[in-house]
């Protein structure tokens, strides 16, 4: 099994261990971060995921800004294909696993992702989503994250999100087994020289800055509007196929079952002839072996084939 995850301060501890732990990933040990947070509808998820990526860009001494911000996979792809960017580059996707419903998209999405998960540790990036559920997420995309942290919702009287990060362990031996670790912070006395260790539980998450809740609530707005208009298209195809497309298939369907005779009276009521006898005369002209009768019989058992006649 691998260590815990820890922190070690000489001296006072300071505050968001878990971006300490982040940034010391990627500086020191020449790795990649990929962080998940998950959360119910109104949990603080989002926020706190924000404030997450800005206070690792400010312990980098970088400034976490609106080209951070992502709403799809496929614009980060284009990001690093296309830019390249540094180590220590920061990629926020929020809620990524909206942006698409269908099948053999999510299929393709998927290995898109877990690729790029999986090929980016020398880059050394932090990778930021957010996910009402840990298990909307595809598992072969899931494994590639290595901390989860959970928004239980907002402390008003302290101002921040109180959530329960863990670093995450996948068990090699045993099928699906996670093994979810707290961080170890470390502190070691000036005077004594002596180690005391606790293991966090908790994390009392703060805002974000204005300027980015601003900034990220204008890019969502501009997100969801065109995804309603995407949704709202594909609703409106399938409908019509629904309305349309089946009717005449399965009419289709209904006269394929006739016989030659029973197409050609068929045919005949189709067009507005009502009388027996009329369409018995018809059929005698195309060479058929018919009768009032016959006719009779044939169209009681062309109603049982599901044929309705209707005037035209």
């Amino acid at each position: 099994m691998e260590q815990v995850p820890k922190v070690i301060y000489d001296g006072e501890v300071k505050p968001h261990s878990w971006c300490r732990w982040s940034v010391f990933r990627v500086k020191r040990r020449n790795n990649s971060v990929n962080v998940r947070f998950v959360g119910n509808t109104g949990s603080g998820k989002s926020f706190s995921a924000l404030f997450f990526c800005e206070e690792c860009a400010r312990m980098m001494g970088k400034q976490f800004n609106k080209e951070d911000i992502y709403f799809s996979i496929k614009e980060v792809l284009d990001k690093v294909a296309k830019d390249n960017p540094p180590p220590g580059t920061i990629f926020f996707i929020d809620e990524q696993q909206i942006e698409a419903a269908a099948s053999d998209y999510q299929s393709k999405r998927a290995r898109a992702y877990s690729f790029f998960l999986s090929s980016v540790r020398s880059k050394r990036y932090i990778i930021v989503t957010t996910l009402p559920f840990a298990d909307m997420e595809l598992k072969k995309i899931r494994r590639f994250f290595q901390v989860e942290i959970e928004t239980h919702g907002a402390n008003f009287s302290t101002n921040t999100v109180n959530a329960t990060p863990r670093y995450l362990e996948y068990s090699r031996q045993k099928k699906d087994k996670i093994y979810r670790k707290r961080l170890l912070v470390i502190l070691k006395d000036k005077i004594t020289n002596l180690y005391k260790a606790k293991k966090l539980t908790y994390w009392n998450i703060p805002k974000p800055s204005p300027k980015i809740i601003y900034i990220y609530e204008q890019m969502k707005e501009e997100f969801q509007t065109a995804l309603y208009k995407k949704l709202s298209k594909e609703l409106s195809e399938d409908e019509l196929k629904d309305n349309v497309l089946p009717k005449a298939s399965a009419e289709e369907t209904t006269l394929a079952t006739l016989t030659p005779y029973q197409r050609a009276i068929y045919d005949f009521m189709a067009e507005g002839m009502k009388s027996q006898k009329e369409i018995n005369v018809k059929l005698l002209e195309m060479g058929f072996n018919s009768s009032p009768a016959k006719v009779s019989q044939n169209k009681k058992w062309m109603r049982k084939k599901g044929v309705i006649i209707v005037k035209r």
